[in-house]
C-alpha cells in the first residue's frame, strides 16, 4: 500500500509541475478562438465558446505533453517549443494539411483510404513540434551565448503569453457582460388556438417553403433582364395570389424569417436590446427556433416539421417535433450534438478535425464521430427531403424548409440542374447576374415539381407560403466589387438610408406566393400576404383566430450589422408609401 500511494504522490507531483505548461499552452491556442469570437461577434452565442475551449485544452496538453522532456532539461528550450508549435497548429491547421497532402501523398508508398487525412495530420504535428524543438533548443543556445539567464527568458515568454491572452479575455468578459441577456431571449408566444380549431379533423398541411434570396419578378427584370414569367404563369395557373413587388419588412435573414414565424414585428426584441452597446443576431436566431407560429399550430395537433440548415437559425428549433438537418453533427459516445458554424469551423480547421471526419466506431456504435455536408449536397439533400415528406399522407403538418437556392454566391447549380465549374461571385465564366439567374431556372424547376406533388397529394388542399427572406447581395451583384472585406464593411458598419434605391429594391424586393384555398379572396391583398401577416390570415382563415392585420413598414440598419438590434424607418423610400404606425425607432404601434 505504502508503494502504491508513493507512486501515486510522485504522479500527483508531477502532474502539478506540467499543468501550469499544459494552461499556458492552452490559453495560447484559445486566443485566436478569443479572436475570432470578438471578431464575429454580432453573429455568435456564448456556447459557441465551449467547443474552441475544449480543443484549445486538448491542443495544450498534446503540446505540453511533447514538449515535457524538453522543459525538464531545458525550460527556455521547452517553452519556446512550445510556443511556436501551438502557434502553428492553434489556427488553420486544416490549410496546411490541405497544402502538404499532396506531397506525403506522392511520398506514400500505399494508398491510406479513408484514414489518409488523419494519418497524415499526425505526420504533420509530429514534423512541426520536431522543427519548433529544434527552434527551441536554437534559441536556447543562443541566450547561453549572449550570457543571459535563460530561465529568466523563461519566464518572460510565459509572462507575455499570460498578459497577451489576459487582455483577450477581459476584452471577451466585458463583451459577454454586454450581451449576456441576448443569449437567453424567448419570442412572445401567440394565444393558444381556439377551442373550435383544436377539436377540428380537418387540418390541412402547412408548408412554409423560403427560398434564400430570390429576388422579386420587377427586381429579375429590371436588374437582371431576366423575365421569371413562365415560374409565375404556373404559379398563378394553380391558384396562387403572387406579389410581383413584394418587399420584405426586414432585410436580412435572421430578423426577417423570425418575423414571419413570430407573425409579428419585433418590437420586443429592439425595445429591450437596441440601446445595448453591443448586440448579436442571435435573439432574432432563437425567435425562428422558438417559432410562435409552429408552437400555435402545435397547440391546434398540428405536428411541426422542420428542413433545417447550417445557418444557426435554422440547425436546430425548440419547437420542432422532427428536423432534418445533416450538418454540424457532432457525436461523442453515442450523443450527437448540433454544432453552430463558429465552433464548427474551429473543429474543422483544428489538429482534431481528420479524426473527427474519420470517426471512431465499436460496431454500430459511435465513440466519435462529425457529419457535415457540402452546399451542392445539403441543396440536394433538403429537396429529396421535402419531396420525400410531400409523398407521405397529407394532413395535419405544418412543414417548413429553408432551401439554400439561389441564395448568394458561389452559386453552384446551372440553369439545367448541373454544376457549375465557376460558381464564385465575380464574373470569372460568365457574368455573376447570369450564374444567379442559373441558380434561379434550377430551383423554379425543381419547386415546380414539388408544387405539382403536394397538389396531388393534399388534392388541392394544402396551404403553402412560398417566400424569399431577403434579396440578393447587393455588393456582388449591383456594386461588383467581389472583395469580401468590402462587402463585410459595408454590412457591418454602413448606414442603408445611403443606399441608392436600385440596391434597395435588389435586397428587400423578394419571391412571393401564396396558395391559400377557400380564402376569402377579399382577405388577400398585399398587405396582409406581408412577411408579419402571412401567417396572421393563416390562422385566422384556418384556425379561426381573429389577429389584427399589422401595417406594412419596412426597416432598415442605420449602423450595420454591428447593431443588429437597432432599426430606422424607410418605409417610404423601400415602398413608396408610409404609415405613422411605422415608427423611426424601428417599432410598430399596434
Amino acid at each position: 500500500m505504502k508503494s502504491n500511494r508513493g507512486r501515486w504522490q510522485q504522479r500527483w507531483r508531477s502532474f502539478r509541475r506540467w499543468a501550469p505548461y499544459w494552461g499556458l499552452f492552452s490559453a495560447l491556442a484559445l486566443v485566436p478562438s478569443v479572436s475570432n469570437f470578438l471578431y464575429n461577434r454580432y453573429q455568435v452565442s456564448m456556447q459557441d465558446l465551449g467547443l474552441p475551449v475544449v480543443i484549445a485544452l486538448l491542443l495544450g496538453a498534446v503540446v505540453a505533453g511533447a514538449v515535457w522532456r524538453l522543459v525538464v532539461r531545458d525550460r527556455l528550450a521547452g517553452v519556446v517549443a512550445g510556443t511556436l508549435a501551438t502557434l502553428v497548429m492553434a489556427q488553420g491547421f486544416d490549410a496546411r494539411l490541405s497544402g502538404l497532402s499532396p506531397i506525403l501523398q506522392a511520398l506514400t508508398p500505399i494508398s491510406l483510404g479513408g484514414i489518409q487525412n488523419t494519418v497524415y495530420s499526425v505526420v504533420i504535428a509530429v514534423a512541426v513540434l520536431w522543427l519548433a524543438a529544434l527552434a527551441g533548443r536554437g534559441v536556447s543556445r543562443l541566450v547561453d551565448r549572449l550570457g543571459w539567464k535563460s530561465r529568466d527568458i523563461a519566464t518572460a515568454v510565459a509572462v507575455a503569453i499570460v498578459g497577451m491572452a489576459a487582455v483577450q479575455f477581459w476584452t471577451l468578459i466585458m463583451v459577454l457582460g454586454q450581451e449576456w441577456p441576448q443569449f437567453f431571449y424567448h419570442a412572445p408566444k401567440l394565444a393558444a388556438a381556439p377551442a373550435a380549431a383544436k377539436a377540428s379533423s380537418a387540418k390541412p398541411d402547412i408548408y412554409y417553403l423560403v427560398l434564400e434570396d430570390y429576388a422579386s419578378q420587377d427586381v429579375l427584370k429590371n436588374q437582371f433582364s431576366f423575365d421569371n414569367n413562365d415560374f409565375m404563369s404556373f404559379l398563378k395557373s394553380k391558384g396562387y395570389y403572387v406579389n410581383p413587388t413584394q418587399r420584405v419588412n426586414y432585410p436580412y435573414t435572421a430578423m426577417s424569417v423570425a418575423s414571419t414565424l413570430s407573425a409579428n414585428y419585433l418590437n420586443d426584441i429592439v425595445q429591450k436590446f437596441s440601446k445595448a452597446p453591443k448586440q448579436t443576431v442571435v435573439p432574432f436566431n432563437d425567435a425562428t427556433r422558438d417559432a410562435p407560429v409552429a408552437q400555435a399550430l402545435k397547440s391546434a395537433g398540428y405536428k411541426y416539421i422542420e428542413i433545417g440548415n447550417w445557418y444557426e437559425a435554422f440547425d436546430s428549433s425548440r419547437s420542432d417535433d422532427q428536423i432534418y438537418q445533416p450538418n454540424g453533427l457532432l457525436t461523442v459516445f453515442g450523443h450527437t450534438f448540433v454544432l453552430n458554424n463558429f465552433p464548427k469551423y474551429k473543429l474543422t480547421e483544428s489538429l482534431f478535425g481528420s479524426l473527427l471526419e474519420m470517426g471512431i466506431h465499436l460496431g454500430k456504435f459511435t465513440v466519435l464521430g462529425y457529419q457535415n455536408l457540402g452546399d451542392v449536397d445539403l441543396a440536394h439533400y433538403q429537396l429529396s427531403t421535402l419531396k420525400n415528406l410531400v409523398s407521405q399522407p397529407s394532413g395535419g403538418r405544418f412543414i417548413m424548409a429553408d432551401i439554400l437556392v439561389p441564395h448568394e454566391a458561389p452559386f453552384y447549380f446551372n440553369a439545367d440542374g448541373s454544376i457549375s465549374q465557376t460558381p464564385d461571385g465575380n464574373n470569372n465564366g460568365e457574368p455573376l447576374r447570369k450564374k444567379y439567374v442559373g441558380a434561379v431556372k434550377y430551383i423554379n424547376a425543381q419547386v415546380k415539381t414539388i408544387l405539382q406533388q403536394i397538389d396531388d397529394q393534399s388534392h388541392g388542399r394544402a396551404v403553402i407560403v412560398l417566400m424569399s427572406d431577403e434579396g440578393p447581395q447587393i455588393l456582388n451583384v449591383n456594386d461588383e466589387s467581389y472583395d469580401q472585406g468590402d462587402s463585410g464593411d459595408e454590412l457591418l458598419g454602413g448606414d442603408m438610408r445611403k443606399w441608392s434605391q436600385e440596391n434597395l429594391d435588389l435586397k428587400y424586393g423578394v419571391l412571393a406566393a401564396f396558395s391559400l384555398p377557400g380564402v376569402d379572396q377579399s382577405a388577400v391583398s398585399a398587405n396582409n400576404t406581408s412577411d408579419v401577416n402571412i401567417f396572421r390570415l393563416v390562422l385566422n382563415s384556418y384556425l379561426g383566430y381573429s389577429l389584427p392585420y399589422l401595417p406594412n413598414c419596412n426597416f432598415a440598419y442605420p449602423d450595420g450589422r454591428n447593431f443588429p438590434e437597432r432599426f430606422v424607418d424607410i418605409t417610404a423610400r423601400v415602398s413608396g408609401t408610409s404609415d405613422a404606425r411605422c415608427q423611426a425607432n424601428g417599432t410598430v404601434k399596434p
